[in-house]
């Protein structure tokens, strides 16, 4: 009789326990205001998390960023994964591609009392480079004091599309807890934390050495520069095509943002 009732303690306080984390988890999500959402990814406006010791200071938003500077802070970043000897990018182009707008109309909206926050998926190596599969990237965005701030939270988790987020929500990065995990980040910018990375109004992209060409005598005649200069205006918009129908089949985009994007990009050819 005395175990019955213990056992139906316990199961009461499961129960229970249970309602809370999803009243707790429902009140966070009502706390948050989503401005993009694709399956599971998302970019939000929520509340300034505390550093749990002192009163932080407003952020100085709404600020604006461009979309090329965005581009090129997501792109330049890298993670050494433990299980990798090589560091590669925390994200792929792919997901900078999708991720940077969107990071830029919440900067642009958000009050000074509110952060970015961010899930993004992004297709990554596994079994040995021989296949890709979707892994998780979460982070928290923020500009004060003429510094863009972003505080990682996951780093390439893997991503289990029949769990209940209410209960395994992917969390983006805190100002008061370093976020654990077998990684590290590298980037050409100082790091407040092991997770936290700043970058100043006077950070440029690294330059990509280009290859040493030997220098012809004979000048290129300006007939042959025109077509090559035409040529290359094609190119561009067609690969950004190809990459925006890759965004798409993958998912990372839905069918109507494809077709918004595909006609920004044919009406500026």
């Amino acid at each position: 009789m005395i175990t019955r009732v213990s056992g139906n303690v316990v199961r009461l306080w499961l129960a229970v326990a249970a309602v809370l984390l999803l009243t707790v988890t429902a009140r966070t999500a009502d706390a948050r205001n989503e401005l993009w959402q694709s399956r599971d990814q998302f970019v939000a406006l929520e509340r300034q998390d505390s550093d749990g010791n002192t009163r932080i200071t407003a952020n100085d938003h709404p600020v604006e960023i461009s979309l090329d500077r965005l581009t090129s802070i997501l792109g330049s970043i890298k993670v050494r994964l433990a299980d990798s000897e090589k560091p590669g990018s925390l994200f792929t182009a792919a997901a900078v591609q999708v991720l940077a707008p969107h990071l830029q109309k919440a900067l642009r909206q958000a009050a000074p009392g509110q952060d970015v926050v961010f899930a993004i998926f992004g297709l990554h190596d596994a079994l040995y480079g021989l296949a890709k599969s979707p892994r998780v990237t979460t982070g928290r965005v923020f500009f004060k004091a003429g510094k863009l701030n972003l505080i990682v939270g996951q780093v390439q988790k893997d991503v289990n599309e029949r769990e209940d987020r209410r209960l395994s929500p992917f969390t983006p990065g805190s100002r008061q807890k370093q976020a654990s995990g077998e990684w590290t980040l590298l980037a050409d910018t100082p790091l407040v934390r092991g997770d936290w990375l700043v970058f100043s109004e006077d950070w440029q992209a690294p330059v990509v050495p280009s290859a040493v060409v030997e220098k012809k005598e004979a000048s290129v005649p300006a007939a042959a520069v025109q077509p090559a200069k035409r040529s290359e205006e094609i190119r561009k918009p067609a690969e950004r095509l190809i990459i925006l129908k890759e965004l798409k089949e993958k998912g990372l985009i839905t069918e109507d943002e494809y077709r918004a994007k595909r006609q920004e990009i044919l009406n500026g050819i």
